[in-house]
């Protein structure tokens, strides 16, 4: 997040006619979008098991190892949220509502219009940005609440719940003083100025 260059999107491809990964690649790449592809989901899978980037993929419906929407299924069981664009034929419609249904943004009909297309994946690829800068914002979040001891812990608490100083001080058994000292080491460590900036960094997540 704190790199002045955003971390390149990646494009994949995934279908199991390398003719139809090429065009595509090479209809992306005309508009200077790189894009990898695959003729395996299976080796699309591998590929990305480590992969924790920005990404999306273009994936077709219909393949003999594994369907579009089997590999979908495989990716939500990995908890990723890769912003997903089904290519499908003339006859696949119900199977692309399916595919929506469970969290997929777009299908693209063949043949398909190249610049339909292209929309398609710049949607997906803006959807990937914001849930890669989430992600990474997350767990910059995570990290700060990691450096809080358990009494800090307790008083962020109490803060997230609107209580005074006092309040805390009367529920956790301890002086107001020493209640605001752990409020000042909360706020440090959770790179905050004040309880509004606490509250809006965090929420409810920990009520």
């Amino acid at each position: 997040m704190n790199d002045s260059s955003p971390q390149p999107i990646q494009v994949f491809l995934v279908d199991d006619e390398p003719s139809v990964t090429a065009s595509l690649k090479w209809l992306l790449e005309s508009v200077r979008i790189p894009a990898t592809s695959f003729d395996s989901p299976v080796d699309f899978l591998r590929a990305i098991d480590c992969f924790d980037g920005p990404a999306c993929a273009i994936l077709d419906l219909r393949m003999p190892d594994m369907s579009g929407l089997e590999l979908q299924q495989a990716l939500a069981e990995r908890s990723c949220d890769m912003p997903l664009v089904f290519l499908t034929a003339h006859g696949d419609v119900p199977a692309a509502v399916n595919a929506l249904q469970a969290g997929a943004i777009d299908f693209v009909q063949k043949p398909f219009n190249p610049d339909a297309f292209l929309a398609s994946v710049r949607k997906a690829m803006r959807l990937a940005r914001d849930r890669y800068e989430a992600r990474v914002a997350r767990r910059e979040i995570e990290a700060r609440l990691q450096q809080l001891s358990a009494r800090e812990g307790d008083v962020l608490h109490g803060l997230l719940e609107g209580r005074t100083s006092k309040e805390i001080a009367r529920r956790l058994n301890i002086s107001p003083k020493t209640v605001d000292v752990h409020r000042a080491n909360v706020m440090r460590k959770m790179q905050v100025d004040s309880s509004g900036q606490l509250l809006r960094l965090l929420g409810r997540r920990m009520l």
